[in-house]
């Protein structure tokens, strides 16, 4: 290449980013801004996961931290960025809080890969890798459907953190070439999805393996990048000691989901048969028109033998498509498959005439990939939006920011009419719950008993308040034997170390070992929901019954009994 072609290449570049950067200032800038708004969301389904957030932000605001003071589902930087962002944003909506805590690691790291694509002419190429990272950064909607009625999407949300960290490692091996700025970027990234979502982070591993063997990460930067994982978390370990514990959780957490594999990759494929059937055919495409001669699908000319054999359009269409579904079988319903987009812009940034008579099939398999998440997610949202005006809102002082949540009229009706049958008919439950069964199938899911769920908390922190008032004592800590407890968080309080947040008690509630049955012991303030009696919740009182035993067992309010341990203790 010639100098003069050079200098019009970083001409180019230069000219690129003069736009390119104020539309990744902006964007942020919006983000922020929309964190200080009082802003209410249609509630959509499992809305409960929102809480588990809050839970962590009431601990760490209290002193604790995870993996060393509670067991997490997912990684330690997770919860310490939401700490964070509500300490800047108290006010924020909740799922746009928790949507949103990663832009400190994220928006750095795409102005780097703005910075090296844009170089050498490639501001096309940089602006259409932007512009689907903003899209599902911005959007709090997974590419499942999990309920028919238009709600936002406050589960999942680590899932979709973990697609976006995802993205932007695919981003980094297909298109960053300089050796300095893709070390700075990969050394982030691992360490982000180390301490985001350890299931990411496995799905990580054969995009830079593959990446590091056909050339496209030098040993150099591998070698410094792992230098430097190992470093930080080294130093990590000895200022804090969180990180054996958090590997410590890892194994547990692991052993207590050990069903077999091929079932969810069964089911993962199942669900997004759609992108994934639609991919699979273009990675066959491909590799077809690669066999065939066709220039273009061919792969890369230089490099090593390994390199110029599998390094070509249809290997990382394939590789991205087989990593984006492994990280589905534990996380079901996120945006995972958004890391495909790289190779596919890869195929659409070539002369298509070098694809031969394959080109047309090729682009319209590109479209069938790409658009359905695309749409799912904006369709979601458009829906979300247009019917929010008309939507009730939850009349809720005392959550704070989690009441800033909305529901249709008669979900709203169902929700106190169901209140009243709970309550009459509490043996009912009872006897629905000894089955092991649900009162409705997709129980979680409906949008009425995630807003009964608000409400009951509502009417229960006053409660407390109150009795606290009457006998003349201050709960310390609390516990609530429900999948969630934002109680630390709306009381101020601590809350019972060791035990796990996000308490599924079929995966996520390790044995209760001596520790943390004396930490339960100790909590003068153990919280029982009541509206519906549900099996998880019996489950969980039954795992904790030995640490209750000099509690006494009273009603708060209709839906919600406690344990308090005697005044004098």
């Amino acid at each position: 290449m010639s100098m003069n072609s050079i200098e019009i290449d970083d001409a180019r570049g230069r000219s690129a980013l003069l736009w390119l950067y104020p539309v990744l200032v902006g964007f942020a800038v919006v983000l922020i801004v929309l964190q200080t708004v009082p802003l209410f969301v249609p509630i959509g389904p499992m809305n409960w996961d929102v809480l588990i957030y809050y839970d962590a932000i009431g601990r760490i605001g209290q002193g604790q931290w995870p993996a060393i003071d509670f067991f997490a589902p997912v990684g330690p930087l997770e919860y310490f960025l939401a700490a964070f962002s509500n300490w800047l944003f108290p006010d924020a909506q909740p799922v746009f809080l928790t949507q949103w805590i990663w832009l400190p690691v994220t928006v750095p790291v795409m102005a780097l890969i703005l910075w090296d694509v844009a170089a050498g002419g490639r501001g096309k190429l940089a602006f259409w890798l932007l512009a689907p990272w903003m899209l599902f950064t911005l959007l709090p909607y997974n590419g499942i459907s999990f309920y028919p009625y238009p709600g936002t999407d406050a589960f999942g949300i680590y899932n979709r953190h973990g697609a976006h960290l995802l993205y932007l490692v695919a981003v980094s091996v297909l298109f960053v070439r300089g050796p300095v700025i893709q070390t700075v970027v990969l050394s982030v990234l691992v360490l982000s999805l180390a301490f985001c979502k350890i299931t990411a982070f496995l799905a990580a591993g054969p995009i830079l393996l593959f990446g590091l063997a056909l050339g496209r990460i030098r040993i150099a930067t591998a070698i410094t990048t792992a230098l430097v994982c190992v470093c930080v978390t080294g130093v990590a370990e000895l200022a804090t000691g969180l990180v054996v514990p958090y590997v410590q959780d890892i194994i547990l957490l692991a052993s207590q989901n050990t069903d077999a594999l091929l079932p969810r990759f069964l089911t993962a494929a199942s669900m997004h048969f759609n992108v994934f059937g639609a991919g699979g055919v273009l990675a066959i495409v491909l590799l077809v028109a690669a066999v065939s001669g066709n220039a273009a699908a061919a792969g890369r000319r230089g490099g090593s033998p390994l390199a110029r054999l599998i390094d070509a359009d249809w290997f990382w269409v394939g590789l991205l498509l087989v990593c984006g579904l492994f990280y589905e079988t534990q996380n079901t319903g996120s945006q995972a498959f958004l890391m495909v987009w790289p190779a596919l812009l890869a195929i659409l940034m070539r002369p298509k005439a070098g694809y031969g008579r394959y080109q047309a099939v090729i682009l319209v398999l590109i479209g069938f990939t790409v658009v359905p998440n695309v749409s799912s997610v904006m369709h979601k949202a458009a829906r979300a939006m247009a019917v929010a005006p008309g939507y009730v809102k939850l009349d809720a002082p005392d959550l704070g920011p989690l009441g800033q949540f909305s529901v249709k009229d008669v979900f709203a009706e169902r929700a106190e009419r169901m209140r009243g049958i709970y309550i009459s008919h509490r043996d009912t439950f009872e006897a629905i719950a000894e089955t092991e069964a649900l009162p409705s199938f997709l129980l979680y899911s409906d949008p009425d008993y995630q807003y009964l769920l608000l409400a009951e908390m509502q009417a229960v922190v006053p409660a407390i308040r109150s009795y606290e008032l009457r006998t003349k004592r201050r709960f310390e800590r609390v516990l609530n034997l429900d999948f969630a407890n934002p109680f630390p968080y709306l009381l101020n309080r601590k809350g019972a170390e060791y035990v796990a947040i996000g308490a599924d008690p079929s995966r996520a509630v390790p044995q209760l070992d001596d520790k943390t049955r004396d930490a339960v012991a100790q909590t003068d303030l153990v919280l029982l929901p009541t509206c519906p009696v549900q099996h998880a919740r019996n489950v969980l009182l039954e795992h904790y019954a030995t640490a209750l035993t000099e509690h006494e067992r009273i009603t708060l309010t209709p839906c919600f009994d406690a344990f308090v341990l005697p005044a004098a203790r």
